[in-house]
């Protein structure tokens, strides 16, 4: 007699969903170690612009620069959102997205506190 933990052994456990929208293009730089590299660079050239960006629209008040920070904020809100519908969770894109802003939050303000902008 088969564990209560364990499932029948006429079922198969249920497949995981494939991959959709942004997740499909994103999700195999995070899942092949072969491609991390590339992953770590792209992440880092995406803080340093979201960094700068930050600090243009906040310390030299550039209204360009502040209506990109705008529409950034409008696509990964976007895309968190689009994902807690399908998905019912935040997704990959989403948590990716929130990390970016993060460290881009950080590194604009260690920047901004040690002066050099």
């Amino acid at each position: 007699m088969a564990r209560a933990s364990e499932p029948p052994p006429d079922r198969a456990p249920a497949p995981e969903p494939e991959p959709r929208g942004l997740e499909r293009w994103i999700a195999p730089y995070f899942r092949d170690s072969t491609l991390w590299p590339v992953l770590v660079v792209a992440a880092a050239t995406a803080v340093t612009g979201l960094a700068s960006l930050l600090l243009l629209a906040a310390v030299d008040r550039n209204p360009y620069a502040g209506a990109g920070v705008v529409v950034l904020a409008w696509i990964g809100v976007d895309v968190a959102l689009r994902e807690r519908r399908a998905l019912g969770r935040t997704g990959l894109a989403g948590r990716s997205a929130l990390v970016l802003w993060v460290l881009g939050a950080a590194a604009a303000l260690a920047v901004w506190r040690g002066g050099l902008f």
